[in-house]
């Protein structure tokens, strides 16, 4: 009866000693990376100037920024008051912090409105969805932009199926080099950027394409400023080809089905 007794004490003893010599392992703050600076645009689209305000509510942190599409690190120059920007621009912004992991890079583009077309006739086959109708084909050249939250808005134009087309009858001969179609990337609602953008004269004569890359992986949700480089020249109408992704990549959980493609704007350069 001892010799249990002994036994028992020695076995609570050892626990207690093994339970004192534990260790709690805590992860370095380092390890953990910021979030992304929220930004803000008073317009995407300017005819003089915008105003573009980086935000980021924690003590200690600063945010770097540039416009010259080199990396932002945390030797670029530093946001300390609202940028104005008088000409196109693209500014990259992100947060530092001597505690965290810098958060990852978010960028703005900002477009100054070279030719006004808002006069054009716009002529659009199909019609939109018709759970995202829009404004109707006249929006598209009306210089109004969409944000990220299409569902809170009235500009973005919603679509499915295998081809857009798009007639624009100017006043005027107008030159064009450029076309910019504005689109809407965002996988998780399922909306995903098209196959090829083409642009034919009303003589059925190709003058522009753009191909864009299929994705494979999820991509940040962001407004997609596409550039469809056109052949030179003075054109008194132009029919824009938009060629779908007829299925969503096998990656997505939404695999095999129609993908929707949001459209909110057309410009002209």
């Amino acid at each position: 009866m001892r010799s249990t007794f002994f036994l028992i004490l020695g076995c609570c003893v050892i626990f207690t000693s093994c339970k004192e010599k534990e260790i709690v392992v805590y992860a370095a703050a380092e390890i953990f990376e910021l979030a992304d600076p929220k930004i803000e645009v008073d317009s995407l689209l300017f005819n003089t100037s915008a105003k573009v305000a980086a935000v980021f509510n924690m003590e200690g942190t600063e945010i770097r920024y540039t416009i010259d599409g080199s990396e932002v690190t945390a030797n670029a120059l530093l946001y300390q008051s609202p940028l104005t920007v008088n000409e196109p621009t693209e500014i990259s912004f992100r947060a530092f912090h001597s505690d965290y992991v810098p958060s990852k890079v978010v960028r703005m583009r900002l477009l100054k409105v070279k030719k006004d077309v808002s006069t054009a006739k716009v002529s659009l086959t199909p019609q939109a969805d018709s759970n995202y109708r829009g404004p109707g084909a006249k929006g598209l050249v009306d210089l109004q932009k969409g944000t990220t939250q299409f569902r809170a808005g009235t500009h973005w134009m919603g679509f499915q199926g295998d081809q857009i087309r798009i007639l624009l009858d100017f006043e005027n001969e107008t030159s064009i080099s450029k076309l910019i179609v504005s689109s809407l990337n965002d996988h998780g609602s399922w909306v995903f950027l098209p196959k090829s953008i083409r642009v034919f004269t009303d003589r059925k004569e190709q003058i522009g394409r753009m191909s864009i890359p299929l994705p494979t992986a999820v991509e940040p949700k962001s407004i997609s400023l596409l550039d469809v480089p056109v052949i030179a020249g003075s054109y008194k109408s132009i029919e824009v080809h938009i060629d779908l992704l007829e299925t969503i990549p096998q990656w997505h959980q939404g695999k095999g089905t129609a993908p929707f493609f949001f459209i909110d704007e057309i410009l002209v350069e």
